[in-house]
């Protein structure tokens, strides 16, 4: 299969281009690409039928979330462009081979829907296991990540394209972790860790993980299991059996060099309520939990700031507020989002002002 050409095609690359500018247009890096986007799409067409495309270098930040940082990566726009347009033709090759119950970064999975099955399985069983993977983005390895890679896409230039794309990764946060047969320097030697930030990080954390969630559904036999990027829960009838089985994941995730963090351990009854991707799930019912809606107070009074102030034009603000607002309607959270969106007010400081450019600028006196 050529999927090499399909994917440096110029239909692809321009749909790929449409897709990384949704609700991108304003930053500044975009709205070049855009601005000189035929120019831009032939040279990367250009580039990648030459098998001379260069990726650049990232712009990384650390997002404080709910007191844990995240270290996040952004690539140059136009590698964003070309990320977007890989995962157009090789995305579909895998999404098959995924199991039902994986609900990140997937199409007609998320958030909301993770919640639902999560629910359905509380008011199912009487127990629940609740596991998480101890720092799995900058844990990936890369050997065996290309390997699963491997496994379903035979086209060599594609091949050498994603390993260029993940030998391409900047340095991630510390996880120098030994496993059997390790020698002192091999958590030093072995390449790891992709960045969080990427259209293709996302799918190839599902990846690296789809050989577990075969384990879990086809060997360790657990029927109500969900996914969502390195968070899981279990759910039996049985405590005996869920017990059992924490020693038999870690050995398996072990062959990947991957640990599951011993302080996020959980078992407990489904009818305590459990708190998954910031909701308190019951069996009837799930809830924002109190740290999410003070997460989201912080966030919507940033979004105010940085409106009045300039840092943001309208209709970032408005993305970012609706954005924000989309995860409050998830729950039973009417009344939530209206004291929410009564409490913020987009006002501009009368010394800021907008250029016909779009570039906030600020009044001289």
């Amino acid at each position: 299969m050529l999927v090499y050409s399909a994917i440096y095609d110029i239909d692809n690359l321009y749909r790929a281009s449409h897709n990384a500018l949704k609700g991108k247009k304003s930053k500044s890096s975009a709205a070049r690409f855009w601005l000189y986007e035929d120019r831009e799409i032939t040279q990367m067409h250009q580039e990648l039928k030459e098998k001379t495309y260069t990726f650049g270098g990232y712009n990384s930040f650390t997002l404080h979330d709910n007191g844990v940082e995240r270290r996040i990566s952004v690539a140059p726009f136009r590698d964003r462009v070309l990320h977007h347009a890989i995962m157009q033709q090789i995305d579909p090759l895998f999404e098959k081979s995924f199991i039902y119950d994986s609900y990140a970064n997937r199409k007609g999975k998320g958030t909301l829907n993770a919640l639902k099955r999560a629910k359905y399985y509380a008011n199912k069983y009487r127990y629940v296991l609740q596991l998480d993977i101890r720092k799995f983005f900058p844990s990936i390895d890369h050997e065996i990540l290309f390997g699963l890679l491997c496994k379903k896409i035979a086209c060599i230039d594609t091949k050498n394209l994603l390993k260029k794309l993940i030998d391409n990764s900047n340095r991630q946060d510390d996880a120098y972790f030994y496993y059997a047969k390790d020698t002192l320097f091999t958590p030093y030697e072995r390449k790891k860790g992709i960045p969080l930030g990427n259209l293709t990080s996302q799918f190839f954390g599902n990846l690296y993980l789809s050989p577990f969630d075969h384990f879990v559904k086809e060997r360790l036999q657990v029927k109500g299991y969900i996914r969502y990027v390195d968070d899981t829960l279990y759910f039996s009838n049985s405590k005996s059996f869920l017990e059992e089985i924490v020693e038999q994941i870690k050995l398996f995730l072990r062959s990947f060099r991957l640990k599951i963090h011993p302080l996020k351990i959980k078992l407990l009854e489904t009818r305590e309520g459990l708190v998954f991707l910031g909701h308190k799930v019951f069996p009837t019912h799930f809830r924002l939990t109190g740290k999410a809606i003070r997460r989201g107070r912080r966030r919507l009074k940033k979004i105010a700031y940085d409106y009045r102030y300039g840092r943001v034009d309208l209709p970032e603000a408005k993305n970012s507020i609706f954005g924000t607002i989309g995860f409050f309607k998830i729950g039973y959270n009417a009344k939530m989002i209206d004291e929410l969106l009564a409490q913020t007010v987009l006002k501009r400081e009368p010394s800021v002002e907008v250029v016909p450019s779009g570039r906030l600028v600020e009044q001289q006196c």
